[in-house]
């Protein structure tokens, strides 16, 4: 499309804003707009990370919100894409800035899908994912020689029960008010002592846990809180 802008999904990194990419960092100076999640969990953390390469640029605020109901969320996504979309087509380029890495659960790779279907030029720009931020901060491995590795989002309990039996390391994320069942689960399962929590990693505020029983005599819990379960000590 000739004189049309060009969208770029810029992950910002799990919270530290030294973890932003040098290409996200000249990506965001290039661009003409930025495109930013209203806070849904009671923070505008990616806005906030970048906040110092985005002085004096047009902010597009983007809301998502979390619904039940499907159609909504698909309606709210639609509104987005056709906001940005309005940009594009005056030639402006529009980063859209999305916390961790934009191909992981995040809500921007459904308005890139919406963009790229409408003819639009869209370029993913990756980022630190939360759970590499959090393992590197608890100071273990993720995997290791040929293990597997298995992302668990917690939020939805039907199918966490058959995850959690799955070999190798578990990264169980985005598992809200079920974080509490999926932790006694573990317990049963006797992963309590190999379970590491990692609640804000690289934010302020950051708290590092080493086991369940140590997570839960403490009052951290929240939205960027996520546990790796290692199922077997490390070998040399």
């Amino acid at each position: 499309m000739t004189g049309i802008g060009k969208l770029y999904g810029i992950g910002t990194g799990p919270g530290d804003p030294e973890l932003l990419t040098l290409k996200a960092v000249n990506t965001l100076r290039n661009c003409d707009a930025i495109a930013v999640p209203e806070p849904g969990s009671g923070e505008r953390t990616a806005f906030t990370i970048i906040s110092d390469y985005i002085k004096g640029k047009e902010i597009i605020e983007c809301s998502f919100p979390m619904d039940r109901n499907m159609d909504k969320r698909i309606e709210a996504r639609q509104i987005v894409a056709d906001k940005i979309a309005a940009f594009l087509e005056k030639g402006k380029n529009v980063g859209f800035a999305t916390l961790g890495d934009p191909t992981t659960y995040s809500t921007y790779m459904y308005i890139h899908k919406l963009l790229i279907e409408k003819g639009f030029e869209a370029e993913i720009i990756p980022g630190v994912a939360s759970f590499s931020a959090a393992a590197a901060a608890l100071g273990v491995a993720l995997c290791e020689g040929d293990e597997t590795l298995t992302i668990i989002p917690a939020g939805q309990r039907e199918d966490v029960d058959e995850l959690l039996d799955r070999p190798g390391t578990k990264v169980i994320m985005k598992s809200g008010e079920n974080l509490a069942g999926v932790l006694s689960m573990l317990k049963e399962r006797g992963y309590g002592d190999g379970t590491k929590i990692a609640y804000r990693a690289t934010m302020e505020g950051q708290q590092l846990f080493h086991s369940i029983d140590d997570f839960e005599k403490s009052p951290a819990s929240g939205y960027f809180t996520l546990a790796i379960v290692r199922s077997e000590p490390t070998r040399l």
